[in-house]
C-alpha cells in the first residue's frame, strides 16, 4: 500500500476511534453521527450526534452521565424544535451530567461535542502543495495554490458529512527588491548606517561601532533632516495587512487570510511577507485550486508615492 494512503487511513482511523468512543457514551439513546467538522487552523474537531431519550427512561434513570473524554466538551444541545439546552449539562468532576427530567419532551436531541485533534492527524488528512516559484509578469506575481483531502474514496466510505474549515495556505511574497527599487539611495544609505551601528553595539564590536558612527556622520551631512523613526514607521505601515491586502487577490474557493510581516529582519526592509489564503474542504468539494495574485506594479506605485519618487 502507498505510504501516503496508509498514513491517511491511520489518521482517519484515529478520528473514527474518537467518534466511536464518544458515540458509545450515548449508546442507550440510539446515537446517530450527524456530522464531523474540523477546524484545520485551530486543530479542533466538532462531532454532532442525534439521540433519542425515551420518556420512560427519563422517569427511571433521570440523569445522563457522559465521561469527559480526551478533552472533548459538550458545547451545544438542541431539541427537535431547535430550542437550545446546552446550559443543562453540568461538569461534575470527570463527568458531564444532564438531568433529563428538566428537559421538555422531544423525540430527538442533537448533542455537539468539541475537542482537540493532533496536527499530525490533520496533516495526514489534508495535503497542501507548497507554492512554487511565482509566474511573474511586469504587473502581477501569480502564486499557485492547491490543497485537498487525501484518499477521498476511503474518507467517503467512512463519513457521510465531513467538513474541514480554515485550511491555511501560506505564501512568502518577496518584497526586498521592490523596496530596493523605490527607496531613494540617500535614505537607504542612511538607514543602513544606523543598522550597522545597532549591530555593532549588539555584538560589542568597538572598532566596528567607530567605523559605523563615522559612516553615519558622513551620511547625516548628506541628509541632515533624516528621521530614522519616521522611516521605520513608514516601512512597517507599508508592510502591514492594512496596506498589503489592497494589492492581493485570491481565486475562489480561497479567501484572503492573515498577512504576517516578520517581527524582526536584517537590513532596511523585510525580505518577504507571509500572506495566507484559507479555504474549506468537504466530501463534495474535496480540492481547492487557484492563484494568489500580488499586484506588484500598483504596489511599486504606492511605494514611489510614499518615498516621493516621481
Amino acid at each position: 500500500m502507498d505510504p501516503t494512503i496508509n498514513d491517511s487511513i491511520n489518521a482517519a482511523n484515529t478520528l473514527i476511534d474518537v467518534c466511536a468512543r464518544l458515540k458509545q457514551f450515548f449508546s442507550d439513546f440510539r446515537p446517530e453521527t450527524q456530522s464531523l467538522s474540523i477546524n484545520f487552523a485551530k486543530h479542533t474537531c466538532e462531532i454532532s450526534f442525534k439521540i433519542s431519550i425515551p420518556d420512560g427512561w427519563r422517569k427511571r434513570q433521570r440523569k445522563i452521565v457522559v465521561p469527559a473524554h480526551e478533552n472533548f466538551v459538550v458545547t451545544k444541545m438542541f431539541d427537535s424544535a431547535f430550542n437550545q439546552h446546552r446550559h443543562e449539562w453540568k461538569r461534575i468532576g470527570s463527568e458531564y451530567v444532564l438531568d433529563a427530567n428538566k428537559l421538555p419532551f422531544s423525540e430527538t436531541y442533537l448533542v455537539t461535542m468539541e475537542g482537540k485533534v493532533s496536527k499530525g492527524a490533520l496533516d495526514q488528512l489534508v495535503y497542501i502543495k507548497p507554492a512554487a516559484n511565482p509566474v511573474r509578469n511586469e504587473d502581477v506575481e501569480n502564486y499557485w495554490l492547491e490543497s485537498g483531502l487525501r484518499n477521498l474514496k476511503m474518507l467517503e466510505s467512512i463519513y457521510t458529512d465531513l467538513e474541514i474549515d480554515e485550511v491555511n495556505f501560506g505564501v512568502d511574497v518577496s518584497i526586498d527588491k521592490i523596496f530596493g527599487l523605490t527607496i531613494p539611495p540617500e535614505i537607504k544609505a542612511q538607514a543602513e548606517s544606523i543598522g550597522k551601528i545597532i549591530r555593532a553595539a549588539s555584538h560589542m564590536d568597538r572598532q566596528e561601532w567607530f567605523r559605523s558612527m563615522r559612516d553615519y556622520r558622513a551620511q547625516s551631512r548628506i541628509l541632515p533632516n533624516y528621521d530614522a523613526n519616521a522611516f521605520i514607521r513608514l516601512v512597517n505601515w507599508l508592510t502591514s495587512k492594512e496596506v498589503i491586502e489592497r494589492y492581493v487577490t485570491v481565486d475562489r474557493p480561497y479567501g484572503l487570510g492573515t498577512v504576517q510581516p516578520p517581527e524582526r529582519y536584517h537590513g532596511v526592509v523585510p525580505q518577504s511577507i507571509e500572506i495566507n489564503a484559507v479555504t474549506e474542504l468537504t466530501l463534495r468539494s474535496p480540492t481547492s485550486k487557484g492563484y494568489l495574485k500580488f499586484n506588484k506594479k500598483d504596489y511599486i506605485k504606492k511605494l514611489r508615492s510614499e518615498f516621493k519618487i516621481g
